[in-house]
């Protein structure tokens, strides 16, 4: 739990913040100048006593406070990291698992790895930890099991050796690629914040959409896409998004758990659509070995399918909550402007230049930072200055700390999945049990990655999936970027999932509705998001792949994709033209989905079942000729 400091506690903490940005950024700027290993070392000697002073223990007074036990973690992670640090040199020189290890090493290891779990305990929750802890007490006794889940054994030696003498565990790719890509990503994003750009998302929303039916929830979407593009983090989005816009919706008619669900939804699918898609997407394009630009195209038409889904969704809700126009008070296009949506604008345009020019992403996005800055420098109003800066800097480099413990963390749990073969022997697993059906492997794929993922960004849970089930799913059959993007979609969807719903918490607070009700809720909205990874695994060219695009794919996305998803989001709401009994809300899920399938044949049931409900709820006479009738019944 955050103690959110103030104070002179507070200050300190926003002080080392700012030290932190600078550093990161002098190493996407400059490179690392002082080493790979050590200069992640010196940072997380920063990061890892931030995380105890600014994260609880526990939810009790005592832990509310800053005390003794948390100055015990501090001394332990200086002491374990310091010593790195002071003995680069050595680090550097000696032969992994050939030199052998001290006493001191080795207890130095132990304390570096307890303080790691407890910083993953404090700031990401119990279920993160878990995990990495299970699989260090595996790699450590696995070999006393029963012989179909034993291995060879490895002793804590080797276990401190790779987790924190080597770049292999603690000091991993995760830790690496937080800090070159996703912190300048975290940077835009506290920029926009700070300058106030996010309030003209919201009114430019608002404007857009303020005259229709049901605008609240239509306006959370399209500024809740824009604010989740920029900041990546689904809970901060729906907190971002949901102050303003669920009371209105709560007074406009949403039952409070649908508006808590729409808000949580919106924060959390900002992730899958291009061009930000929420910073995982750097990592993903890292991991894939493309340029940013491919993962972009890869991930177009799935995120538009689902937005088509879920606005169509909200849609036949406000319809069936038979919620009609309020006026709201809307700012003109050039006040926006005026206001500073211009920056969101001409810095967007900046990154996807330099993008597009394939430059580095991490300094791409830099560009894109210094821009927004410049122009908020210029502006008239609210103006860019020395305390702004300042604010901007100490609250990047604390929002970096809590993404970059997970990613140690990350480091940890890949590390020892990978040097110990175990990824591949889960993979083994999951081919033997879906070797006949390749739905039966998508499926335990998906189930798996969302419990691995309870609790963890999207960064780390989708490097930690990836590299467990990627393996599984391209042996059987499955092309590289669907896998990718299969898991990177499952990865996400821990904030809408209970019981580790972050996102529908966030929204079931501001609504002051039952959490997990919310949550309940925001998996039925947004359950397209669950169902699209799988029709792009049976159906590639969804990704705009070319090898696998041709017309009669266009021919099947108009005359089947697009009115299976309408038909999918009417079954969803029960409502189409008038309300549906419980039949027609069979049929109309059920068609919906099968005309999603890749077969022709099952889509033409599909088909039939659309032209049936089509005609049954007299769709031509209330949508085109003439205005959209009330909820019936």
């Amino acid at each position: 739990m955050n103690r959110n400091l103030t104070g002179i506690p507070g200050h300190i903490m926003s002080v080392i913040g700012a030290f932190l940005s600078f550093f990161v950024l002098s190493i996407v700027v400059a490179g690392p100048l002082l080493g790979y290993t050590l200069s992640l070392a010196i940072f997380l000697f920063f990061a890892l006593p931030m995380t105890f002073m600014m994260y609880s223990g526990g939810k009790s007074p005592f832990w509310m406070k800053i005390n003794v036990v948390d100055w015990i973690f501090t001394a332990v992670s200086v002491v374990s990291i310091g010593y790195l640090i002071v003995n680069a040199n050595h680090i550097l020189t000696r032969i992994e698992y050939v030199s052998e290890i001290s006493a001191f090493e080795f207890t130095m290891g132990i304390l570096g790895l307890i303080a790691v779990l407890e910083a993953t305990r404090r700031a990401m929750g119990t279920a993160m930890a878990v995990i990495a802890l299970a699989l260090l007490l595996y790699v450590a006794y696995g070999n006393h099991l029963p012989p179909v889940l034993s291995h060879s054994g490895y002793d804590w030696d080797w276990i401190v050796d790779t987790m924190y003498l080597t770049s292999k565990g603690i000091f991993g790719s995760p830790l690496w690629v937080v800090i070159t890509l996703a912190f300048p990503f975290i940077l835009y994003g506290v920029i926009l914040e700070e300058l106030g750009i996010l309030r003209t998302f919201l009114d430019f929303a608002n404007r857009l959409l303020g005259r229709t039916p049901g605008a609240p929830a239509k306006t959370a979407i399209v500024a809740g896409t824009l604010v989740g593009m920029a900041s990546g983090l689904p809970m901060s989005t729906t907190y971002l998004i949901g102050y303003p816009t669920i009371p209105e919706m709560k007074k406009v008619g949403y039952p409070p758990r649908v508006a808590g669900g729409i808000a949580a939804v919106v924060g959390t699918a900002a992730q899958l659509m291009p061009p930000m898609l929420g910073v995982a997407a750097f990592i993903v394009a890292q991991y894939m070995g493309v340029p940013y630009i491919k993962v972009c195209q890869y991930t177009l038409l799935p995120a538009l399918m689902f937005y088509f889904a879920f606005y169509c969704t909200i849609d036949f809700e406000t319809r069936k909550w038979n919620i009609q126009v309020h006026e709201a008070v809307t700012l003109t296009y050039g006040k926006i402007m005026a206001n500073g949506f211009y920056i969101f604008l001409v810095s967007m345009i900046v990154l996807i230049y330099f993008l597009v020019m394939f430059y580095p992403v991490g300094l791409s996005a830099l560009y894109a930072c210094t821009t927004a800055l410049v122009l908020g420098l210029l502006r008239r109003h609210n103006r860019l200055n020395v305390k702004t800066l300042y604010n901007i800097l100490a609250k990047t480099g604390k929002t970096s700390v809590y993404i970059s413990i997970a990613c140690a963390a990350a480091g940890v749990i890949t590390g020892l999945l990978v040097e110990t073969g175990l990824n591949l022997k889960f993979a083994n697993m999951v081919i033997g049990l879906g070797r006949d059906s390749l739905f039966i492997a998508l499926l335990l794929s998906a189930l798996a990655i969302l419990v691995l993922s309870m609790g963890m960004p999207s960064i780390p849970a989708y490097i930690t999936g990836i590299a467990i089930f990627g393996p599984a799913l391209m042996k059987l059959g499955v092309i590289a970027p669907v896998a990718h993007i299969f898991v990177f979609y499952y990865a996400t969807l821990y904030s809408i999932t209970p019981p580790v719903a972050f996102a529908s918490y966030a929204g079931a607070q501001i609504a002051g509705e039952d959490p997990m009700m919310t949550g309940l809720v925001a998996c039925k909205l947004g359950i397209m998001t669950y169902i699209i990874p799988f029709l792009f695994a049976y159906n590639p060219a969804l990704l705009l792949i070319a090898d696998y695009w041709d017309a009669w794919q266009l021919i099947k996305l108009i005359f089947f994709y697009i009115p299976g998803l309408v038909l999918f989001a009417a079954g969803l709401s029960g409502f189409w033209a008038t309300k549906m009994g419980r039949v027609d809300t069979v049929v109309a899920l059920a068609g919906g989905v099968l005309m999603l399938f890749p077969h022709f044949t099952v889509q033409f049931f599909g088909l039939a079942a659309f032209v049936y409900m089509f005609i049954r709820q007299d769709i031509y006479h209330t949508y085109l000729r003439r205005k959209p009738a009330a909820a019936q019944g």
